[in-house]
């Protein structure tokens, strides 16, 4: 019986590791098939997609706060008028959307964790204590030890349950990045569109160095 003891308390004392969170999906990046840049600022907000490296911060230091900066026909553009920056960044909201969506369920997933993480360091506990009993024989150790399994078996029981609503918000995670690559694909169609749009209307000025 004591050997059984000291085999049970020493496998009870080693917890399931918990589940890692997963990371928000990245959005498929508009524009990414055709190698084009642009640089949309719309207030504190900037969007951008570029095949190089471009300073974002020279650009709004030249055209302020709201301008929609791209690359076309091996040309520079630059859009700052104001309507047009505004259909542009309503044109990226959906995406925003569940961006914003993502994040939730990862700050969700985070803490759901967290908490397994704080259960598993209990059980922990509770299984040394449970191995530091097992060398003993007194009535009253067996008793703690048949207590310390009853609630390591319950902080398994929680881990377990918090493991399985992490893999439904991981689901969901998932779900969206799938959702939020199919507006990107339209974003895609839509600026591939529009940016010679921009330029025969007149709203596309070239950029010149």
């Amino acid at each position: 019986m004591l050997i059984l003891a000291i085999l049970t308390a020493a496998q009870l004392a080693a917890p399931p590791a918990p589940l890692a969170p997963l990371s928000p999906l990245s959005p498929l990046s508009p524009l990414g098939s055709a190698g084009g840049s642009y640089v949309l600022a719309d207030g504190d907000h900037t969007t951008s997609h570029t095949t190089e490296w471009h300073d974002t911060e020279a650009l709004r230091a030249r055209y302020g706060r709201h301008f929609f900066w791209y690359e076309l026909d091996g040309k520079e553009w630059v859009v700052t008028d104001r309507d047009a920056i505004d259909d542009l960044g309503e044109l990226f909201e959906p995406q925003r959307k569940l961006g914003r969506q993502q994040a939730e369920l990862g700050r969700k997933q985070a803490e759901l964790g967290r908490r397994q993480a704080e259960y598993g360091r209990e059980q922990a506990r509770l299984g040394r204590e449970q191995a530091r009993l097992a060398a003993r024989t007194y009535g009253a150790d067996r008793e703690r030890m048949r207590e310390l399994g009853e609630e390591m078996r319950a902080q398994g029981d929680r881990m377990r349950a918090l493991g399985e609503k992490m893999r439904d918000l991981g689901d969901d995670m998932r779900g969206i990045g799938d959702q939020m690559r199919e507006e990107g694909r339209k974003i895609d169609r839509r600026l591939r569109e529009l940016m010679p749009e921009l330029v025969h209307r007149g709203l596309a000025h070239e950029v010149r160095r």
